[in-house]
């Protein structure tokens, strides 16, 4: 099978781009795949690990759907919008060359290979990896309704990553259309990494270690754990805590230092940041926390059981669907800080209780991924609709692609503006205006005439 999938960053930070991998490795071992990608330039490590599994790629410029911040000013729009044409035409150009028999787009961020597929009436699949807004706090172009119409209208196929999230798309898209995937791991490779030496950013051997894997955010509850261990330690709790990810809001970072030191957390709260293998820190800890405001999946939920520990977790989106309250987690309510202490204290306190639920967790996590909805059933769908036994989507209309010669058409006119010179403009002008004259001129004369 021939799949082209895009993907919205070429960097291998998130967990959709990982997961995607994770996907097509698994279906690269048991049948014969042929993928190539779209990445969206700049350059960065995802394409490594094509390299490494000699998968080709093609870089391509193009900008969001959605955005946290998106663009309001005319030029920005226009370009933007310039751009994302250009993109859709030159996906279209390698659908010609590549000829696959399905083009597969990775997260909601952007349409454009989606686009492409319905132009070129190759079939589409469309994995959905997050709420957009709801979690993410992005902005829809066109708002949520009709992103998500949209997404169902251009799409065989679209796979939600929890059940939860499913049924969130179900509020939109036909349900015969909607499936859900618990994404694979290679469950030797998380072993591997687990036990390789990294250095432990736990001080006290004696501590209750805790530990977030997520970029670090405001929606990701990194705040309101930092505080809830400050809570506990002035209690006479031993806790650690510590913070694994990327941030990128200055001001954020400031709030979590002001929390930081307010409790006296220096030695008690680590920011290694960015580190290449996760898996090895979360083996030093504990307890996995997954404090989002809504998580759509959380692979980071699945990493943490995969590896006996505990979660504790807000009770929203997925994580209460994954996890099994007080067998294998404890969840409190998202945003509560007294409500998440509470949930860690119950493992501060028994320590034997963190280790069972560890395990009792690592069973769970085994036996959803293989269960109904896993990578060998997805694959079994995707191959139907390659086969024109799945289900169809509307073809498209014939003049809905000429949409895309408009913009380029407008930026020849400005760029042919800009090289004309101001004599030739005015006359140009003047001649403008001197036909409209005589043409109003002639109808006038028609009327009184009757001619």
């Amino acid at each position: 099978m021939k799949i082209l999938a895009l993907s919205h960053i070429s960097e291998l930070l998130g967990g959709a781009e990982r997961s995607l991998l994770d996907i097509l490795d698994s279906w690269s071992k048991d049948h014969n795949i042929q993928p190539e990608f779209i990445l969206r330039e700049p350059i960065k490590s995802l394409a490594g690990e094509l390299d490494k599994r000699g998968w080709k790629y093609h870089a391509l410029r193009y900008t969001f759907w959605s955005e946290t911040n998106p663009p309001t000013k005319a030029e920005d729009l226009f370009n933007h919008s310039t751009l994302n044409s250009q993109a859709i035409e030159d996906i279209e150009r390698i659908i010609q060359k590549f000829k696959p028999d399905v083009v597969l787009t990775n997260s909601i961020v952007c349409p454009w290979a989606a686009l492409a597929a319905h132009f070129q009436k190759v079939p589409h699949v469309w994995i959905v990896r997050e709420y957009g807004d709801l979690d993410h706090g992005r902005i829809f172009e066109i708002g949520r309704e009709k992103t998500f119409e949209d997404v169902g209208n251009l799409s065989n196929l679209v796979v939600a990553n929890s059940n939860t999230l499913a049924d969130h798309i179900k509020q939109y898209v036909n349900e015969t259309k909607v499936t859900f995937l618990y994404n694979p791991f290679d469950i030797e490779a998380v072993k591997r990494q687990s036990v390789e030496k990294v250095p432990n950013p736990f001080k006290d051997s004696t501590s209750l270690k805790l530990i977030m894997t997520s970029n670090i955010a405001r929606t990701k509850g990194h705040k309101e754990t930092v505080e809830a261990v400050g809570m506990l330690n002035r209690q006479g709790y031993n806790v650690e805590l510590c913070l694994l990810g990327r941030s990128g809001d200055a001001q954020f970072s400031k709030e979590l230092d002001e929390e930081v030191q307010k409790y006296g957390l220096k030695d008690r709260v680590h920011l290694p940041g960015l580190v290449s293998n996760v898996l090895a820190y979360v083996n030093l800890a504990d307890v996995g926390i997954v404090a989002s405001q809504r998580e759509a999946f959380g692979r980071v939920t699945f990493e943490y059981m995969l590896l006996s520990k505990p979660v504790v977790g807000a009770d929203s989106g997925a994580t209460p669907e994954l996890v099994e309250t007080g067998k294998t987690a404890f969840l409190f309510k998202p945003g509560d800080v007294q409500s998440l202490m509470a949930a860690i204290k119950k493992y501060a306190d028994d320590r034997e209780l963190a280790q069972a639920h560890g395990r009792a967790g690592q069973k769970r996590v085994l036996a959803l991924l293989g269960g109904e909805h896993n990578v060998e059933a997805l694959y079994q769908k995707v191959e139907l609709i390659t086969k024109g036994k799945g289900q169809s989507k509307p073809e498209p209309i014939n003049f809905t692609h000429r949409w895309l010669d408009y913009q380029r058409n407008a930026k020849e006119f400005i760029k042919t503006s800009g090289e004309t010179s101001l004599k030739k403009m005015i006359k140009m002008r003047l001649r403008g205006k001197a036909k409209s004259a005589y043409w109003r001129a002639r109808s006038a004369r028609g009327k009184l005439t009757g001619k």
